[in-house]
């Protein structure tokens, strides 16, 4: 029995020793030694099973000790396998957490757009990109004229209801490599790379004439906006602060000219 036995026993143990050595991350250590838990579990319980059908272990006067504490044993086992899935359960919650709280932290809640947050920390990496590989990019920062209206006239509701609206028709008419955020309020700024400022013009031009154009339900009304809009492309020597602040100048620009038209930045 003693040469069994040994033999036997060998092979106990919780199976994390081998995912302590592995280097894996502790999520995928957590899963091994899971698995090699309820291996052990299976060996146990086959051996157990073995010494019965020997009558020799069988009658053994220690075989009864021995079983109760093989049975210890295995509920040990069973619990270190609950606390280990529960473990990885949590580390997968919080991993999704972080990844939600992450989102959050650079999406405006209201429109689903980007938030000013997420803006300027591309607009950094763009300044990045240019300064390393060249070429150049544009900003539209844009107004909702006479929102204030519109909050007056329907409700701040309606209000909201305009703003998720623009930020759609923003969205759907750029290209999937633009990016528009909102940056406040009613206004709205779009980060155009690899565009000069003829063709950030352009956009400007059309993204007007959209809004303009669009009718906005809101219960049995129908509500129309017009945007004032100020395009700066990128100069060498500019920082994001600065960049940002040629668009809003030129946003003025255009409001002070009548508003529902784009300015090109001085």
């Amino acid at each position: 029995m003693t040469g069994d036995t040994k033999s036997a026993g060998t092979g106990l143990g919780t199976g994390l020793e081998g995912a302590q050595v592995t280097g894996l991350p502790r999520r995928w250590a957590l899963r091994r030694g899971t698995v090699g838990m309820m291996l052990q579990e299976q060996k146990i319980q086959d051996w157990l099973a073995r010494l019965a059908e020997n009558p020799d272990y069988a009658a053994h006067p220690l075989m009864g000790e021995f079983r109760a504490l093989a049975d210890d044993h295995l509920k040990l086992m069973r619990q270190l396998t609950k606390i280990a899935k529960i473990s990885d359960r949590m580390q997968t919650d919080t991993r999704q957490m972080a990844r939600a709280l992450h989102a959050a932290s650079q999406t405006d809640p209201l429109t689903d757009l980007p938030n000013r947050r997420q803006m300027i920390e591309r607009l950094e990496a763009e300044l990045c990109r240019v300064g390393r590989s060249g070429g150049g990019f544009a900003l539209i920062m844009l107004d909702i004229d006479h929102f204030k209206e519109v909050n007056d006239a329907f409700g701040h509701a309606a209000g909201d209801h305009v703003l998720v609206e623009t930020a759609g028709l923003l969205r759907r008419n750029l290209r999937g490599h633009d990016l528009c955020a909102r940056w406040g309020g009613e206004e709205f700024l779009i980060l155009l790379p690899d565009t000069d400022q003829d063709q950030a013009e352009a956009v400007a031009e059309k993204l007007r004439e959209i809004i303009a154009r669009h009718r906005i339900a809101h219960q049995d009304h129908a509500i129309i906006v017009t945007l004032s809009l100020g395009v700066a492309a990128y100069r060498e020597g500019r920082t994001a602060d600065t960049c940002i602040q040629a668009a809003d100048d030129a946003l003025y620009i255009a409001k002070r000219a009548g508003r529902n038209r784009w300015a090109a930045a001085a």
